[in-house]
């Protein structure tokens, strides 16, 4: 039997996050003064109204995000997943742990955080994602997709803000070979261009085959390589020239946005 595992995702917020993942350490949310549950989630809020909102978006985007990566709307899953909120005047930001056993994905529970737009707009569907994935997977996503991926259902000032740092990031040569990306397991200092970069590369491998390619293409690269996944997914010859291929789209697309 596969031993179970946790693990924690953290994302906005993101000049906290070095000190909570270096310290080990997760933020702790307030008591709830409202809760509500749907079939999937259960949601506690500082209002019955907020987690109702967020309860129901939930559903929302459960569906809308399987049927992009699967093709089809998931099944109950068992036992609703916990969701803590916290309402803030800042920007939102979000946490979601699992513990997989057996290749499946035996609990899983989120917190989110910030003001209710963002929360609603941005680190739900981010936070959603993962639960998509993870379960599609039954066991870690790969760090530079498992939040470049996430990024790609956020709303469009968010994708468009990532699509900035990834432009700086290459600006400045600060990104990191491919290769190198694909095997990352901590988080790097540089966090935000980590983000950049993994949200970057997820865009491109989704508009070169689609989200249900890129999911088969996370389940055989730690498998069978990522070069023989390269190969067996999208006819390229190996992560290298991978690598190249994004660049030169990253270039086309950073010319056609300074254009307009």
């Amino acid at each position: 039997m596969e031993a179970s595992r946790a693990r924690t995702r953290l994302r906005g917020l993101r000049s906290l996050a070095l000190l909570f993942l270096g310290l080990g350490l997760v933020p702790t949310i307030c008591d709830a003064a409202g809760s509500h549950r749907t079939k999937n989630f259960a949601v506690e809020a500082p209002s019955a109204d907020i987690a109702r909102q967020v309860a129901e978006r939930a559903e929302r985007y459960r569906a809308q995000i399987a049927r992009q990566w699967l093709g089809h709307e998931l099944a109950d899953w068992k036992t609703p997943c916990p969701i803590r909120v916290k309402i803030t005047g800042g920007e939102a930001g979000g946490l979601t742990s699992f513990t997989f056993a057996r290749g499946k994905v035996l609990d899983q529970m989120m917190s989110v955080e910030g003001r209710l737009d963002r929360i609603l707009a941005s680190s739900l569907p981010h936070e959603i994602t993962h639960t998509i994935t993870a379960g599609a997977l039954g066991r870690e996503v790969p760090r530079w997709a498992d939040e470049g991926v996430s990024v790609l259902s956020e709303d469009r000032r968010e994708r468009d803000r990532h699509d900035q740092i990834a432009s700086h990031l290459l600006a400045r040569n600060k990104e990191m070979p491919l290769e190198r990306l694909f095997r990352v397991e901590q988080y790097p200092r540089d966090l935000m261009g980590f983000y950049g970069q993994g949200y970057s590369v997820s865009r491109f491998l989704v508009e070169f085959g689609g989200r249900p390619r890129l999911l088969a293409y996370l389940r055989d690269g730690e498998t069978l390589g990522w070069d023989a996944a390269t190969r067996l997914h999208y006819g390229i010859a190996d992560v290298a020239e991978l690598d190249r291929a994004w660049r030169s789209w990253h270039q086309v697309l950073a010319s056609r946005d300074n254009a307009e």
